[in-house]
């Protein structure tokens, strides 16, 4: 018996073919010792080499052994991590609110939130040819982790975290960014649906009715805002227009800028600027509301700020209702109101409160100072509540003073300026003092003097020394 050996170019695969009379016998350890000697000890196919002896293969190539072929190492990627609980779907009544469902397209991190993991390229795995011999794979390549901006890596190199508030962007490079500015190219509509974002927004559209912006930074629309709402929890808003539909609602902790306000609920925490009209809206400012322009004309509705009100005309010739409040802060204008409201119930309890301590006290006084336990227990209790009582409308009027006098103090030049014209039908209330014409005052100023409104003539030096 002859027996021949071939092994492929690569090592990974073995051949014997076997030659013989037709007398003589196989023998497998005839083959297995041929293999051995020529050096072919792994993957060794028994089966195969049975089958030659069983089955009398002879002059053709076997296949007896098949190496391991290396498996190369997989390359490092960059996951993006799955970023909280996806937003269910408002549903009311079988109805799906399709302004929320654009959002959830948004990705909104916050500071220190994970947004992206950082998967290690891999080894890969070891192969062995038929000769034994170790064919080592080729290592996948790391990930190319590009940080952009607001975005760092953890300690240990394995995540991507934001570093600030912001939506989350993948950019065309393979970049990561965290951007604290959403730009909205376009109107608020049922495309972009509304929005919530923790940082700044940028619209260089309308916002469409019924749509609702909030932000924590500032808020700038290029458009108009219909009967929408806008809310800027630490910024500014700036816009070109409100068309509110006694709907619209723009609200900013600091200051609200437009070229036009009309029939549009509007809170500042500092000013209300507008270079243009104003009218039939509802507005409180912290500081002040100015009106300018050729058609800086307020008129309907009312208006409270704490130092100013100025406008080019307030009110209108046919002598529409204008309210205007001045020299209350409205934060504090609504603490005033609550500690007065707290006062009268404290006090009407207290006259309740007394007539029951009175009754029981006669009632022991009756009885030689004896009460059954359970009323004992009650005048005990009431005569307890009435000193609490006491101490706290003490206290809630000793704060009201206070208040009503930081108040008179501070906003001791708190004035209304109508610089060419104020119209009948305006009423104005300066620290509760009230002051109503129902005629036409050219370049009008109504300011506080002595304790009482005074109406005076407007002159940028009255202004000035005012």
């Amino acid at each position: 018996m002859k027996i021949q050996s071939k092994v492929s170019n690569n090592g990974l695969e073995a051949y014997v073919t076997v030659f013989t009379d037709e007398e003589e016998s196989l023998s497998k350890d005839a083959i297995l010792s041929h293999l051995r000697e020529n050096g072919i000890v792994f993957g060794i196919i028994d089966q195969a080499i049975e089958d030659i002896v069983s089955q009398r293969i002879v002059n053709t190539p076997v296949l007896v052994a098949v190496g391991k072929e290396p498996i190369n190492g997989e390359d490092g990627q960059i996951l993006m991590l799955k970023l909280g609980k996806e937003e269910e779907t408002e549903i009311t009544k079988d109805k799906i609110d399709l302004r929320e469902l654009p959002s959830r397209t948004r990705h909104i991190v916050k500071a220190g939130q994970e947004i992206a993991e950082i998967v290690p390229p891999t080894p890969g795995i070891e192969g062995r040819n038929v000769f034994g011999r170790t064919l080592n794979p080729k290592p996948g390549k790391p990930a190319q982790v590009k940080l952009g901006k607001n975005v760092k890596l953890s300690e240990d190199g394995r995540k991507v975290i934001a570093s600030t508030d912001g939506i989350l962007l993948a950019k065309p490079d393979g970049s990561i960014d965290v951007n604290e500015v959403l730009i909205v190219k376009g109107d608020v509509d049922y495309a972009v649906g509304n929005i919530d974002f923790p940082g700044e927004v940028q619209i260089s559209g309308d916002v469409k009715p019924g749509f609702t912006v909030k932000a924590k930074g500032n808020i700038s629309i290029s458009g108009v805002v219909e009967a929408a709402t806008i809310i800027s929890f630490e910024g500014s808003v700036s816009v070109l227009g409100v068309k509110g539909r006694e709907k619209g609602v723009i609200k900013a902790k600091e200051d609200i800028q437009a070229k036009f306000l009309e029939n549009a609920i509007v809170e500042a925490g500092k000013n209300v600027i507008v270079n243009g009209p104003v009218t039939n809206c509802h507005i409180k400012a912290g500081v002040g509301v100015k009106a300018s322009g050729s058609k800086g004309i307020i008129a309907g509705g009312s208006i409270s700020a704490g130092f100013v009100l100025e406008a080019e005309e307030i009110g209108s010739p046919l002598g529409v209702r204008t309210t205007i409040e001045i020299g209350f802060d409205p934060e504090v204008r609504e603490r005033i109101k609550v500690l007065r409201g707290q006062l009268e119930l404290d006090r009407e309890n207290l006259g309740k409160l007394v007539n029951i301590y009175r009754t029981l006290k006669a009632l022991m006084e009756k009885n030689e100072g004896k009460l059954p336990a359970d009323k004992m227990e009650i005048y005990r209790k009431v005569g307890q509540t009435l000193i609490n009582l006491r101490n706290s409308i003490e206290s809630t009027e000793k704060e009201l003073q206070t208040i009503e006098q930081q108040v008179k103090d501070r906003f001791s030049h708190a004035k209304v300026i109508a610089k060419r014209i104020l119209h009948p039908g305006v009423e104005i209330m300066i620290f509760e003092k009230r002051f109503y014409t129902d005629k036409s005052f050219e370049k009008a100023i109504v300011l506080i003097e002595n304790q009482e409104v005074r109406l005076g003539g407007y002159s940028v030096d009255t202004q000035n020394n005012t």
